[in-house]
């Protein structure tokens, strides 16, 4: 309990980092560097950095013959929600260090799903500010629009299911979108279409709500449509999953993106 009390107190004075604050990773240097290709910045929480979706997105780019580069850098921490962004002086920083051609924001799971009265009080303000961050930092903004889980918000929705979620989600989303004027990268319809296809298909991890490996496949071959206006049936990156389910997911967001 000791040993515990003065590790508290070491973070609290800044001497030692949190395991929960939020953290840069992926090509930094290259976003860095003068190489050519699109700079992308995600901000977010688990959402984003499971099974490090942003650097699917870089790889998907880099096994499609002829295709410009796609330099992708996470900034993310456990739970985090578009208010603590807003006021993370880390990010602040990162939005100056590196000349973003688009950063990407991810809400907390649930808030987009709210109603639209709580979305304006616990979105809305937050999203607002890191817009005009964004732009004065000359990037596009770009939302990424998450999924439902597995069994809907039974938390805040009795008797929710994902279906009605990824609605409420959809919407909240949108309505986002359409008051500062931004694109939505539709995550969360992919994942619909996905299960449409496939009722089967395993997209979520054990909990219901955090994506498995082709959860955050399919995520990435979403961004990479929306980022680069390509088809990433085109692509031969699979991550290592079969490549007939590969192949499947690369047409699902294909058709979602490029209709």
């Amino acid at each position: 309990m000791l040993a515990l009390a003065v590790y508290l107190g070491l973070i609290q004075l800044g001497l030692v980092r949190s395991p929960l604050a939020p953290s840069a990773g992926g090509d930094i240097a290259l976003a860095r560097s003068e190489q050519a290709g699109l700079r992308v910045l995600f901000v977010g929480n688990s959402y984003t950095s499971t099974n490090s979706m942003p650097a699917l997105v870089h790889e998907l780019a880099a096994a499609e013959p002829g295709a410009p580069a796609i330099f992708t850098v996470q900034y993310a921490a456990p739970g985090w929600r578009l208010a603590s962004a807003s006021r993370d002086d880390g990010l602040a920083a990162l939005l100056e260090d590196v000349r973003w051609n688009v950063v990407v924001l991810q809400e907390q799971s649930q808030i987009p799903a709210f109603s639209p009265s709580e979305r304006d009080q616990e979105m809305l303000p937050f999203a607002r500010d890191l817009v005009g961050k964004i732009r004065e930092s000359v990037a596009r903004p770009l939302l990424f629009m998450t999924w439902g889980y597995e069994d809907g918000d039974q938390e805040n929705v009795p008797q929710d299911t994902f279906t009605a979620m990824q609605a409420r989600l959809e919407e909240g989303y949108s309505d986002l979108a359409g008051e500062l004027s931004i694109p939505v990268a539709p995550v969360g319809l992919a994942w619909a279409e996905a299960l449409r296809r496939d009722p089967e298909l395993e997209l979520w991890a054990g909990d219901g709500k955090h994506p498995s490996r082709l959860g955050s496949y399919l995520t990435a071959c979403v961004f990479y449509a929306t980022l680069s206006g390509r088809d990433p049936t085109k692509s031969g990156f699979t991550a290592g999953l079969d490549e007939a389910d590969a192949r499947s997911l690369q047409e699902v967001a294909s058709d979602v993106v490029n209709g």
